[in-house]
């Protein structure tokens, strides 16, 4: 059997699911717009758009404003609802650009999102107004069969741990896949074109710009990979996604198709520490409880600042997990500073640089490289645990929601 048909069988919805979960999503509709105030309620996401992963389907539920208002305001009347149609359910209200609910029910996961009403090519409010459009361009577009070709280009990713548009992933979103199929129309002429991909890439599905203006998107948005919105030429779809990201997908597709590509599970926390030869140091901290993208948002400026701080130890890239406690697991190629330390100057030639230089650096040995000034000095040699804890006591006074006092946290090094 066919490669793709084999991970078909085992990805895609079974007839009954998809009338379950559609059956499901129609009586949650019905009882919200009972307290809706006549506003529109939609479903939105791959749900409405039939491009989600057997027994991996969330539920997103739209209440379209059609006027702005206050977000205290918004947000009574998206809890009154709440509770006028699912009495005694527990709730989590979380905060975007502003705040929508997410609830279990029935072991689904339900997301109620506020939106704007939002005409295409028209001005929107805040990110999640587009949603509603984007479902009823992909169900205009999207042909039944290439809904088949989504499913298999979302479980590469998944397996690869690139889906999900998300600051903790920096993948590809749902409706950049169904962008990228629509665009080279199956799973496998997208594999066969991506793998030969060159960039600068620029995708503009609705011709919203002339080709020879691509050049100036690119500078536009800032991005070697640019996917105009078809419902709003001013926004990159692909925008959340990552370089390294995008050179990962490149590289997959080039591969030879198995069933395993598919099937693989991304690499754990644990699993890319044992697989880690050098020092590595586990930095332990408490879980501050605030939503996903605030988070790893300050996560990753954490670790970046992390690496920079650290560079005398020849760091490798940190990466992190998040489970009950954040830990951050960070590479390093030296435990401990070397004796002997060299500062690279100006050109020998430059007298007035190299005076200052020779000033600043007058206890050292200064020597001539390749041209340029060195000063060599002595250092008393410094290990790679008090440097992080002198950094982390730095740290601890930066008021983000990952500063904590060393007493709050563990330094260990594996």
């Amino acid at each position: 059997m066919d490669v793709l048909k084999k991970v078909l069988l085992e990805i895609e919805p079974t007839e009954k699911e998809a009338k379950e979960i559609r059956k499901f999503a129609d009586a949650l509709i019905k009882l919200l717009k009972r307290y809706s105030g006549n506003k529109e309620v939609v479903l939105a996401g791959s749900i409405a758009k039939g491009t989600y992963l057997r027994e991996r389907a969330d539920v997103d539920i739209f209440v379209v404003f059609k006027k702005k208002i206050p977000k205290l305001e918004m947000k009574k009347e998206i809890e009154d609802m709440m509770m006028g149609a699912f009495p005694g359910t527990k709730y989590q209200l979380n905060y975007a650009e502003h705040p929508y609910i997410r609830f279990r029910i029935n072991d689904r996961t339900v997301d109620l999102v506020p939106a704007y009403k939002m005409e295409e090519g028209g001005e929107r409010l805040t990110a999640v107004d587009r949603s509603v459009l984007h479902t009823k361009y992909i169900l205009k577009k999207l042909k039944k069969n290439q809904r088949k070709d989504v499913l298999l280009l979302k479980q590469l990713l998944k397996a690869h741990g690139i889906y999900g548009a998300e600051i903790k992933i920096e993948g590809f979103s749902g409706y950049l896949c169904e962008l990228l199929i629509l665009k080279y129309r199956s799973f496998r002429m997208l594999m066969k074109n991506a793998g030969r991909w060159k960039l600068p890439i620029v995708i503009d599905l609705k011709k919203h710009y002339k080709p020879s203006y691509y050049g100036k998107l690119v500078e536009k948005f800032d991005s070697e990979f640019v996917v105009v919105d078809p419902t709003d030429k001013n926004r990159n779809v692909a925008a959340a996604l990552s370089g390294k990201n995008l050179k990962r997908f490149i590289l997959l597709c080039r591969k030879k198709l198995s069933v395993q590509m598919f099937l693989g599970k991304p690499e754990t926390f644990e699993e890319k520490l044992n697989r880690e030869i050098h020092f590595v140091y586990v930095i332990e901290l408490p879980n501050p409880n605030v939503v996903d993208d605030v988070l790893w948002g300050q996560l990753k400026k954490l670790m970046k600042q992390l690496t920079y701080e650290m560079k005398n130890y020849k760091p490798l890239e940190p990466f992190a997990a998040v489970n009950g406690k954040v830990r951050i697991a960070l590479p390093l190629k030296e435990e401990r500073t070397a004796e002997l330390v060299e500062y690279s100057g100006p050109p020998a030639g430059m007298k007035k640089h190299a005076e200052k230089f020779r000033k600043k650096h007058r206890k050292a040995i200064i020597l001539k490289k390749k041209g340029k000034l060195v000063a060599v000095e002595k250092k008393k040699p410094k290990t790679a645990r008090n440097a992080l804890a002198e950094f982390f006591k730095k740290y601890s006074k930066k008021g983000t929601h990952l500063s904590y006092p060393l007493s709050k946290m563990s330094i260990k090094r594996l």
